[in-house]
């Protein structure tokens, strides 16, 4: 595998308590009620991010509810991975389509150093597949949804090493790094 850019690839996700990102229709309204931007966490990744690339679906679901995956504190490049054309030009965001793994290095040396942010479940499943992510990091929220859009992975195993479990106000964050191998027999014999 050649050498990729400097900066980490993260998948950075609100998931409510029963493991579901978006509620029945992509709504995602419910995590405004939730996510605290002063979340320590939250504010470390936005300073760390140095570009985005969101799926189509996330995309369409923050312009049907006034909230724009690319605004907030964050700029800098923008990637919408989608296999459908868009109707019309979108104002500083690269559109892609196809395989991840080009996408993703394409954004890796825009963010000059900096990480790359995914938004979205099957993008994100798309990058953990591809072994193209390098941690998770999921904000458990106190609520049930009881059905949606749930937080997935690839169709095969893909281990994770727990690096900090932090809690702000109600939410609950956990910070993972992947990793081939699983957990080491250190950790297995730890957790026993």
């Amino acid at each position: 595998m050649p050498d990729r850019p400097a900066g980490r690839v993260l998948w950075h996700a609100t998931v409510s308590l029963d493991g579901y990102i978006a509620a029945p229709g992509d709504d995602v309204t419910w995590v405004f009620d939730h996510f605290d931007p002063e979340e320590p966490t939250a504010v470390a990744v936005v300073e760390r991010t140095g570009a985005v690339i969101a799926g189509r679906r996330s995309y369409e679901a923050g312009e049907r509810d006034g909230r724009k995956v690319f605004d907030g504190a964050w700029s800098g490049p923008q990637y919408l991975l989608t296999h459908r054309p868009t109707e019309q030009p979108l104002h500083g965001v690269a559109v892609r389509a196809g395989d991840v793994t080009p996408v993703v290095d394409e954004a890796r040396i825009a963010a000059t150093g900096r990480d790359v942010l995914i938004i979205g479940a099957d993008v994100a499943s798309q990058c953990l597949a591809a072994g193209l992510v390098d941690e998770v990091i999921v904000h458990i929220a106190p609520i049930l949804l009881g059905d949606g859009v749930r937080f997935r992975g690839p169709d095969k195993h893909t281990h994770l090493t727990l690096i900090d479990v932090s809690r702000h106000k109600e939410i609950v964050t956990l910070h993972y790094q992947t990793g081939v191998d699983g957990p080491s027999r250190a950790a297995r014999a730890s957790l026993a």
